[in-house]
């Protein structure tokens, strides 16, 4: 899903030299549980074993029923008191992408 224009960073993350959006692949894991032990949080395990905490917004949101799956996310990282957000632009799951591919061949 990369583009010709996209490098990847000393990190391993892939870059759009457009508009300095990331992509991510890896798999969605909970980051943090309410006192009855409901997810609250999640975070994306990268394939590079960096782990990115997702921002609470709509898309955010949209990802907690993919917990144990593989995603590849594209949004705008940053660092923020020393922990890992990532704000999703958009996002596909693993099925979704294999389907795709399945179409292409």
């Amino acid at each position: 899903m990369l583009s010709e224009n996209d490098t990847k960073d000393k990190n391993g993350l892939d870059h759009n030299s457009e508009n300095g959006k990331v992509i991510i692949r890896g798999l969605i894991i909970p980051s943090g549980w309410d006192e009855e032990g409901n997810v609250t949080n999640i975070a994306v395990s990268a394939f590079d074993e960096s782990v990115y905490h997702i921002v609470k917004d709509e898309k955010g949101n949209q990802l907690i029923p993919f917990i144990r799956k593989e995603v590849e996310i594209v949004g705008l990282t940053k660092l923020e008191d020393g922990i890992n957000k990532i704000k999703v632009d958009r996002f596909v799951t693993e099925k979704v992408r294999a389907s795709l591919s399945q179409r292409a061949d």
